[in-house]
């Protein structure tokens, strides 16, 4: 019996640079050698795809559900310059804006108003409205990976960067995020009010590991935060207002670069995958009785 590996498709397979969920995850985008894609996320649907000549984009990050994308070139020949952030108007199809540093982009995060920006070193954030102002920085460690994660639900404030000091975390807290601005008909319920403020301050450091962040991610809330080192074998998930760590999953127990860390939306449940070729799904929620 033949046991060989067939293609069940003649299509030519696509290399996917990076592929980004808007904050309220109601669309995400795929960066490819050809341009970009967005979908709707449910049901699944091809909204548009961009072909761009050129060149090629290492990011294409939606701002909420607009018609802004934040655009940053990178491979071998990239579209746009390293060291600039693009603001991409997908419904005029052209681009509208741009912020140039003076060394390569390393990541972007954003939520409604606001974004920010991983430099090797430092984070800056804009505020972004009628028109784009530079609101703060911050010094990180050497932060090659542009680690950078920030809260997109209403009312939340945290962002969280790389620390000074290797394997530590910062956690920042912005202006509280606005909340979304009702589409359609005037609906009876109430909008969801701001929540009480903390009875004590919240840390600002949390020393998570002991060798260099490889992730960082927080549910829209920000209620909580996860970080991964570069020894792959350990996921700590830490109370972003106390910082005290609330759980710690092995992954294993040899060496593995861990690709990425998410929450599910209702934060019951954390998803991670590594260069292993393995996801591993680990529950948040203490088992009772049953």
């Amino acid at each position: 019996m033949n046991l060989g590996r067939h293609s069940i498709t003649s299509t030519t397979p696509v290399h996917i640079f990076d592929a980004r969920f808007d904050p309220d995850c109601q669309i995400f985008t795929t960066s490819t050698p050809a341009g970009f894609a967005v979908y709707r996320t449910s049901p699944l649907k091809l909204l548009r795809k961009r072909e761009l000549k050129g060149g090629t984009l290492i990011a294409v990050v939606p701002f909420h559900t607009s018609n802004i994308l934040f655009l940053v070139g990178g491979g071998r020949s990239p579209l746009y310059p390293p060291n600039k952030v693009v603001f991409w108007d997908d419904a005029l199809g052209a681009e509208v804006a741009e912020l140039e540093f003076r060394e390569r982009v390393r990541g972007i995060a954003c939520r409604r108003g606001w974004l920010a920006v991983a430099l090797r070193r430092r984070v800056v954030v804009f505020q972004v409205g009628e028109q784009v102002t530079r609101y703060a920085e911050w010094d990180t460690c050497d932060n090659p990976k542009g680690l950078l994660a920030m809260a997109t639900a209403a009312y939340s404030t945290l962002l969280t960067i790389a620390g000074r000091q290797l394997g530590h975390v910062q956690l920042v807290h912005l202006p509280p995020c606005a909340p979304p601005v009702p589409i359609g008909p005037h609906i009876s319920s109430s909008p969801p009010r701001p929540p009480p403020p903390p009875a004590k301050h919240p840390v600002s450091i949390i020393a998570a590991h002991e060798t260099a962040l490889t992730t960082l991610s927080v549910p829209a809330s920000g209620r909580l935060l996860a970080t991964t080192s570069s020894r792959g074998t350990l996921v700590r998930v830490w109370d972003s207002l106390s910082g005290k760590l609330v759980r710690e999953f092995r992954r294993g127990t040899d060496k593995a670069d861990i690709y990425g860390v998410a929450f599910r939306p209702d934060e019951q449940e954390l998803c991670v995958w590594s260069d292993k070729g393995t996801v591993h799904v680990f529950t948040l929620v203490a088992s009772g009785p049953s």
